[in-house]
């Protein structure tokens, strides 16, 4: 359903204005800021929430887009490939030359492009765990200058649905390799294995892990795969279960039940941990928002590293903005965003002591939102690239 941003704190209200329905009766998939003069958010509701709705006056302008969300994504053209858009080329990779770099691609077919680079003398491709649902987790090793102990961190799909941050990793791992840029990079496509093969299945805009977890009775009988997984952008040790997260199962933004319980979660946290006095500078690749963002996210009280951070990020908004014309917002998450506990960029910062630790919200500002079509890839994949360039010409 379609209803007007400024209205969603409406949706756990009764006609007499007392908070009465659980989080778990609905979820905001995205909100549309495209238009300066009105934002609107997409919500997937349960039955009798809709009819809640349409029984009052307050939803003003809001309508049901479909009554069956996967049924309208499967019949929709979001995913086309760029190819098929008449005077677009296909772009492939230079690397290995079979894999479509202008395509979304499912888990099998980005595990067969890791296994062909893994070949390569300055590439090593391995797990560095297990998911719930028992899928290898693969981090991308590129030793392009064998003198230094340093490395750049860069990270996908945390959650499932963002299918843009895996495109754009997988963009980035082949620019690396094909121009042979001179530092070490630790790359993982696809933090969140279950989720992304979920999406690809079963619901395009799943978000969390595929864990399960006890429900409420509301729930169970309602809206009964909400309450699986974790969100695994709030289990990390940072103020864990502090604002922006959420204790219930049914939530999207379920924090799980203590830290580091997710086994995603377990696997990158140890692998940066590992590497925690040589990764000179970490890139978490989210959407959407264009936003480029630095610490904090738990609070919207600046970092001590404020004036550091916001003159990496003016050089990285300059080189995105050349790139393509896109104007990505910059700041700290929790003041730019919205305020979140339990994040990677934050425990980075905090935990593992890298000072250039950031968050990129990849395009666009919703009128796609999550369904992004495939012919932004490039030149989503490519301003993205130019910032992290910047950043790394900034800092090395």
């Amino acid at each position: 359903m379609q209803i007007r941003h400024e209205d969603l704190n409406l949706l756990n209200r009764d006609l007499n204005n007392e908070i009465t329905s659980p989080e778990d009766e609905h979820e905001v998939l995205w909100v549309d800021t495209s238009d300066k003069n009105a934002s609107f958010a997409f919500v997937r509701l349960t039955d009798a929430h809709v009819r809640k709705i349409r029984s009052t006056r307050w939803f003003e302008g809001s309508s049901v887009v479909t009554h069956n969300l996967q049924s309208w994504l499967d019949s929709s053209e979001l995913q086309s490939d760029a190819s098929t858009i008449r005077g677009v080329r296909s772009r492939q990779s230079v690397v290995v030359p079979s894999f479509a770099l202008d395509r979304y691609h499912p888990l099998s077919q980005v595990n067969r492009y890791l296994t062909s680079i893994s070949s390569l003398s300055s590439v090593s491709v391995f797990d560095i765990g297990i998911s719930h649902e028992g899928r290898g987790i693969k981090a991308v090793q590129i030793r392009n200058n064998p003198t230094s102990s340093d490395y750049i961190w860069i990270d996908g799909c945390t959650h499932a649905r963002e299918w843009i941050t895996v495109a754009t990793a997988l963009f980035i791992i082949d620019t690396i390799i094909s121009e042979n840029v001179k530092q070490n990079f630790l790359i993982v496509p696809i933090i969140n294995v279950d989720g992304y093969e979920y999406t690809w299945n079963t619901d395009r805009l799943w978000r969390k892990n595929r864990r399960p977890y006890t429900a409420s009775t509301f729930a169970v009988s309602e809206m009964p795969d909400r309450c699986n997984g974790v969100d695994l952008n709030r289990n990390y040790d940072v103020n864990f279960g502090g604002e922006g997260g959420s204790a219930n199962p049914c939530s999207f933004l379920y924090e799980g039940p203590t830290p580091f319980s997710e086994p995603e979660v377990k696997a990158v946290s140890e692998l940066l941990w590992k590497f925690k006095n040589r990764i000179k500078l970490s890139i978490s690749l989210h959407s959407f928002n264009q936003l480029w963002a630095c610490p904090y996210a738990y609070t919207k009280s600046s970092s001590i590293h404020y004036s550091h951070h916001m003159d990496v990020l003016r050089d990285i908004q300059n080189a995105v903005y050349k790139t393509n014309g896109v104007k990505y917002q910059i700041g700290p998450l929790g003041q730019s965003l919205y305020v979140g506990s339990g994040f990677m960029m934050d425990w980075i910062y905090t935990k593992l002591g890298v000072t250039n630790s950031y968050l990129c919200e990849l395009r666009d500002k919703g009128v796609y939102g999550f369904l992004l079509p495939a012919d932004q890839i490039m030149p989503t994949a490519l301003e993205t690239w130019n910032g992290i360039s910047a950043a790394i010409r900034k800092l090395f």
